[in-house]
């Protein structure tokens, strides 16, 4: 249970007591039935959350799945190019001059590999002009089926997938923070309320006999096991990868993540040891959907994380 629905819950529970033992009570204008309202409202605002999330999972993992195409590119096609140049050639060897600096960027995070991608599409563009203009003319470079077409197509959409990204990254952030800030003002709310039935108890035997129904303590259940981020990876970047926010990992508790594959599993019937240094799922195939939650387990009961979903790319060789 999410900390607003714990805060949802007192909310009713003192609406109950105040419709149960003084139905006119109110706090500044707001009355039970409005608390109510306002309480109910927080699932509004959780569902806008998780919708945003879903959309960051698929925005964040197109933007990788878009880098490690552009990265098996970048990393292939110069060796292939390589290959195909003879330094005993002058103008050969000229060609084979533009590939060292090419080598001399590793590709490890997108940035990288679209400043090698553009150092590599000069190259191999003035390799292939090289090769057509021969007699016999020769192909253009090309590996798994791959050219400088399709590395610069590549390097075209990474920014609008980067951009994409980013703007899903924010979306988020605000609306946790729209949910985050409208839940704590609903606590202030019931504790505000829980002040007031407190002071007229000595006064109010139905008071006095229900309010001990409002739960006023904090479970001691451990913290929510938060995931950060679900990409596609593995070698044949068919599993799920998924990783969690510092902090999170409660080691007094027993951690698990669960997931079902939509549309084959009834519910989440699969489930692993949570590893703090993240978890890798799978393989999955292609076009699936994948469903999953992590949940936390003491002594006083369980915490169950808020549902992510990812849909699987096809991989980037495929």
């Amino acid at each position: 249970m999410e900390n607003f629905q714990l805060i949802q819950n007192r909310s009713r529970q003192t609406a109950s007591v105040i419709n149960g033992a003084i139905p006119t009570l109110k706090v500044g204008t707001v009355t039970a039935a409005q608390l109510i309202t306002q309480a109910d409202a927080l699932d509004g605002l959780a569902q806008t959350r998780d919708d945003a999330i879903t959309a960051a999972d698929g925005a964040n993992n197109a933007e990788h799945m878009g880098f490690l195409g552009l990265q098996g590119l970048v990393l292939l096609l110069p060796h292939i190019a390589e290959a195909e140049l003879d330094d005993n050639i002058p103008a050969e060897t000229a060609l084979l001059d533009t590939l060292p600096p090419i080598y001399a960027i590793d590709p490890r995070t997108t940035e990288k590999a679209m400043a090698r991608a553009r150092l590599l599409g000069s190259a191999l563009t003035a390799i292939n002009t090289y090769r057509a203009a021969l007699v016999p003319p020769r192909p253009e470079i090309s590996a798994i089926g791959k050219t400088v077409t399709d590395l610069k197509s590549l390097l075209a959409a990474q920014p609008k997938l980067m951009e994409a990204k980013d703007d899903a990254d924010d979306a988020v952030s605000l609306a946790r923070a729209a949910l985050r800030n409208s839940a704590t003002a609903m606590d202030r709310l019931n504790k505000k309320f829980y002040a007031k039935l407190a002071a007229l108890a000595p006064y109010t035997p139905a008071i006095a006999a229900s309010i001990g129904l409002i739960d006023t303590d904090t479970p001691n259940t451990p913290a929510t096991l938060s995931i950060k981020t679900i990409l596609q990876g593995g070698t044949d970047s068919l599993h799920l990868l998924v990783s969690y926010d510092a902090g999170t990992y409660d080691d007094s508790a027993e951690s698990t993540v669960e997931w079902m594959v939509v549309g084959t599993d009834a519910d989440f019937t699969h489930s692993v040891v949570a590893d703090p240094s993240g978890n890798a799922l799978g393989p999955f195939a292609a076009g699936k959907t994948v469903k999953l939650r992590t949940r936390a387990t003491n002594s006083n009961g369980a915490t169950v994380g808020t549902i992510r979903t990812l849909t699987l790319q096809a991989p980037p060789s495929a």
